[in-house]
């Protein structure tokens, strides 16, 4: 049975507006795009847990009432059909929740859409849902407490630690990234992956272990035990645990493009020098990994649970402390890196991102977009 739903909209909501805000502090274009993720899995929760709180709501009202409901039926409805316009349900199982394995365009294409205008529109009807709701609640407050969205405290001064050299630095700066979709990023230079399945499955890789290395250095900024620390640390949940299934999950199932051979599975099918060393991280699995996932992954960070309680939510309640998480994703990272070393085809994509110098030159021309122009 659902619990605290209207609740989790709320909060869903309060997340969803937050990203937004963060979205429009962050100056660095790649970044801007890293945290704009997380908002797909807060508007496909919001969907969910929208679509029980209206059935709950128009079942506790007389027959006479229940077409006050349809005008909050309606904004979901436009809601789900502006997400389904926008290809973003992809970019929630490709960047976000998940690593699945898609064709390189319509990667592109979806990172590309993940821009102002876009979120703007999403934006907009999130907050006529939280107005709607909050009118529905004062309506019928014996059958609706609801107790609206919010905005979490922002702080400017955050950029001031991200402009750093040794954290996100220059956001005028180019650099080079390797992310799959970096060729759809301005500022970025990318290798565009060419078809060979174990390389292409590297540059993922790397690519997560490069969003999990940027979310870490914006969440040393933030303050501890804020809404924005949860944020940014239930995108690191995610993140690992793509990460995790990239390297050693075959086969997972794909809706939206054909299944792929994990990391591991590729190298040994390959013939890559680092296989074996990969293999003998598997066997290192964190002993409360399964816990993870079920406690915190499935039903918080990349899912939002209708029938758990509300507070599992909060950072405080996971069954791991920030510092912990960060410690375990380190690990992970460090040792993937060690094993791509072994030779070059796998060694060249695990790199941070990379600073190049003010005499470079001829990049107007690259299909990469700013968030501006999204």
């Amino acid at each position: 049975m659902a619990k605290h739903l209207p609740g989790k909209v709320a909060r869903v909501i309060s997340d969803l507006l937050t990203v937004g805000e963060l979205i429009r502090l962050i100056e660095h274009e790649m970044e801007k795009r890293i945290v704009a993720r997380h908002a797909l899995i807060k508007l496909d929760a919001l969907l969910q847990l929208g679509s029980r709180l209206k059935n709950e709501i128009r079942s506790s009202l007389a027959a006479r009432e229940k077409k006050n409901v349809d005008f909050l039926e309606k904004l979901l409805a436009r809601l789900r059909l502006d997400l389904d316009k926008s290809h973003l349900i992809i970019g929630r199982d490709a960047f976000s929740a998940h690593a699945l394995h898609l064709d390189l365009k319509l990667i592109v294409e979806t990172w590309k859409f993940m821009g102002e205008t876009t979120f703007g529109v999403l934006e907009s009807d999130v907050k006529d849902i939280d107005e709607e709701l909050r009118r529905l609640s004062t309506l019928y407050p014996n059958i609706l407490w609801y107790p609206g969205a919010a905005v979490a405290n922002i702080d400017p001064a955050w950029r001031v630690f991200w402009r750093a050299n040794e954290n996100l630095g220059n956001p005028s700066g180019f650099r080079v990234v390797n992310i799959y979709p970096g060729l759809a990023t301005a500022g970025v230079v990318a290798p565009v992956p060419g078809g060979h399945p174990a390389q292409d499955v590297t540059i993922r890789a790397a690519g997560l272990a490069t969003f999990l290395r940027q979310v870490r250095i914006m969440l040393q900024a933030v303050d501890r035990g804020s809404e924005v620390e949860r944020l940014f640390a239930e995108m690191m949940v995610n993140d690992y645990f793509s990460l995790w299934e990239l390297l050693f999950s075959s086969g997972i199932l794909n809706e939206h493009g054909q299944s792929d051979l994990c990391v591991l599975d590729h190298w040994r099918q390959t013939g890559f020098a680092g296989a074996a060393c990969l293999a003998r991280l598997k066997q290192a699995v964190n002993p409360d990994l399964e816990r993870w996932r079920l406690e915190v992954r499935n039903r918080v960070t990349a899912h939002v649970d209708a029938d758990a309680d509300i507070w599992v939510a909060d950072l405080k309640n996971w069954p791991m402390t920030i510092d912990t998480l960060i410690n375990e994703c380190l690990r992970v990272i460090e040792n993937v890196r060690g094993c791509a070393r072994a030779e070059i085809r796998s060694d060249l994509f695990f790199v941070p991102p990379t600073y190049l110098g003010p005499e470079v030159i001829g990049l107007s021309g690259q299909e990469g977009r700013r968030w501006s122009e999204g």
